[in-house]
């Protein structure tokens, strides 16, 4: 038996997974539906060490690595699971995990700098949003100012940052709030990478429930562009951006029209920005014919999985 983490992101597609804690100790976020029926608790040193022997059959050799589940800094043996984990695989140069940003946070910089000096090198960072009101009803477990205080941290300690925007997740009444205080945030943070995902309505999720009853309303697919691109217009760093997950993608019926965007900033920023105008004109014309899909409704008909 080989434990694999259920979740890992996009860019750890190629990377070894080893799963160091199971679930998530917070799992309260209105929008999530992962680790819900998985109790929380960080995994024996030695099953880690046994499933990173097994790794080594299974990937063979590879250059990263990547630690599930949520947030694996709070593991008390980190240090030695990573450095094992380089014993095993000599080829490694990258090892990455999610990590909340509040217990990045409250961590001693001591202790943070002797998981980077045994080879943790990114994090993947949830900001979702830099609106603290929009914090607040998705119940992030953070306020805002934590959230920057962990990214500026990680950044200072001399870690790479993925931080990951929730498009969509203001709703209606707040989706320019959620945009320009996010990207108010990010450029205080200065993120080696911005990641943008589109929310997906989780059906039994509290999220779904307040939709359900009319207490939250997601932005169509049109003003989810406009928002991205509001966003992206206030950016004033160094950073690479990316719109790199199918739920951001809008199809023509099942055609696809749009498969986000990708570049670096602030080299390429002219050009996402004139890619997602000339995406919001065609967009608001398929609307307009009620052809215009996003993966909520694709992924409600069964089209695609998330």
């Amino acid at each position: 038996m080989y434990d694999f983490p259920p979740y890992r992101p996009p860019s750890e597609s190629e990377s070894i997974l080893i799963r160091v804690v199971r679930g998530c100790h917070w799992n309260r976020c209105t929008f999530c539906g992962m680790y819900k029926t998985t109790k929380f608790e960080p995994r024996p040193l030695e099953d880690i060490k046994k499933d990173i022997l097994k790794a080594r059959i299974i990937f063979e050799d590879r250059d990263t690595a990547f630690l599930g589940d949520s947030d694996s800094l709070i593991h008390p043996d980190l240090g030695e699971i990573i450095r094992f984990l380089y014993n095993a695989f000599p080829s490694l140069k990258r090892v990455t995990s999610y990590a909340r940003a509040s217990t990045i946070h409250r961590m001693d910089e001591d202790r943070l700098v002797q998981l980077r000096d045994s080879g943790l090198t990114r994090l993947h960072i949830g900001l979702e949003s830099g609106d603290e009101l929009t914090l607040k009803s998705i119940r992030k477990g953070a306020s805002i100012d934590e959230m920057i205080a962990g990214g500026v941290k990680a950044r200072k300690l001399g870690f790479e940052v993925s931080e990951y925007v929730l498009s969509g997740i203001g709703g209606m009444e707040r989706w320019q709030e959620h945009a320009i205080a996010t990207a108010d945030a990010l450029n205080i943070i200065k993120p080696d990478f911005i990641r943008v995902r589109t929310i997906t309505i989780i059906p039994g999720t509290p999220l779904h429930i307040k939709m359900k009853k009319g207490e939250y309303k997601p932005p169509d697919p049109v003003t989810r562009l406009k928002e991205t691109h509001l966003l992206l217009s206030r950016l004033k760093i160094n950073t690479i951006f990316l719109s790199d997950h199918v739920s951001n993608y809008l199809w023509d019926n099942t055609t696809p029209v749009y498969l986000g965007i990708y570049g670096h900033l602030p080299d390429e920023k002219s050009r996402m920005l004139e890619k997602l105008e000339e995406t919001i004109s065609i967009a608001e014309q398929l609307s307009r014919e009620g052809r215009l899909r996003d993966s909520n409704d694709l992924m409600k008909e069964g089209v695609i999985v998330l």
